[in-house]
């Protein structure tokens, strides 16, 4: 193992692979297309270099704009995030080992840490290899030489972990090379994972008078106010993860680096242009996504939950709108009632 922490060490200290923040997921037997599908990724998206994701995300800003690249080497395929960390996820690791085997690694700038092995849809283990201290025993038998003690080299034995379960190393020529690229459709930003605590901590007095009226009531409050977000927005007609792939298109269109070959004065009065009315058709586009995801909410089994999740995507949807909105329904007669009212 010694060898493959060296490689990746003079990989990681020379910049060929990111050294800040770096997610590397290796699954065994599927096609690149199968791997970038279970990835949330949208198959014949695009083609990039690793380093050009990092290029993209700080055109936007990285958290909006995820994205991997992927290639097979030697019956493994490759899935390399730049500053990005959705191979690390429990749910991707799950669906993307169904049938087969994957591991990853991962790291942040904050040093959140992790090295993942999934088999057959569930997760072996996991271990922080920045603060764990007992070594899981799924994971040992790849740990050889691997002791995580050197925080200058750390990073780099986690990637040779990946080496160790695949038996395929990440070289110099594929760091730098162009691969199938594709931004990452996960919806969680419209799906919180406690919608309620949300809106407890956000406007706790409609959370709490929420609980003291009729279910049919918060329903009520719910639709409304969710007509009242999609007004004057077009969503087309489109589902909510057709809606999220259009804001990810304008985003990977916006950040997509300069031609260092043309005029400079040219590319900074293009730059200008588009730092002016891309964002627009974004927020246009990540409204109508936010839309759609307070109707969706509405759909939920307990009322509170989903006046919770519409609430929350209303919000989003209008950040500069939402104050009114949050005012205009405080003041709705249904939350004048009185505590202990029947809520049944």
């Amino acid at each position: 193992m010694t060898r493959a922490v060296d490689h990746y060490f003079e990989l990681l200290s020379a910049d060929l692979l990111p050294s800040d923040a770096f997610c590397l997921t290796a699954v065994r037997g599927l096609t690149v297309d199968e791997a970038l599908e279970r990835f949330d990724g949208y198959p014949g998206w695009a083609s990039a270099t690793v380093a050009e994701l990092g290029e993209r995300a700080v055109a936007v800003y990285p958290d909006e704009l995820p994205a991997v690249v992927a290639d097979e080497v030697d019956g493994w395929v490759l899935l390399a995030e730049n500053n990005g960390w959705h191979g690390a996820k429990d749910s991707v690791l799950r669906r993307l080992s169904h049938g087969t085997v994957v591991a990853s690694a991962f790291w942040n700038v904050n040093r959140d840490s992790a090295i993942s092995l999934a088999r057959d849809g569930e997760v072996l283990a996991a271990f922080d290899f920045v603060i764990g201290r007992d070594k899981p025993a799924a994971l040992v038998p790849y740990l050889d030489g691997l002791d995580f003690t050197d925080a200058y080299r750390s990073t780099a034995e986690a990637l040779a972990f990946v080496e160790g379960v695949s038996g395929v190393r990440l070289t110099a020529q594929w760091a730098e090379g162009s691969h199938p690229a594709s931004v990452v459709g996960d919806l969680w930003r419209f799906r919180q994972s406690d919608p309620v605590g949300w809106l407890d901590l956000t406007a706790p007095d409609l959370a709490s008078a929420a609980t003291t009226i009729a279910p049919a009531e918060v329903r009520s409050v719910a639709e409304r106010a969710v007509s009242l977000t999609a007004a004057g927005v077009e969503t087309g007609g489109m589902s909510l993860e057709q809606a999220y792939r259009r804001v990810l298109e304008l985003r990977w269109d916006r950040g997509r680096p300069p031609d260092r070959t043309r005029d400079p004065v040219a590319l900074l009065q293009e730059e200008v242009l588009r730092r002016r009315t891309e964002p627009v058709r974004e927020r246009q586009a990540e409204t109508a996504a936010h839309v759609i995801a307070a109707r969706i909410a509405l759909r939920e089994r307990e009322p509170v939950v989903a006046l919770a999740g519409a609430m929350y995507n209303a919000c989003q949807a209008d950040r500069a709108r939402w104050p009114a909105l949050l005012a205009e329904v405080r003041g709705w007669p249904e939350f004048g009632a009185t505590p202990g009212r029947d809520r049944h």
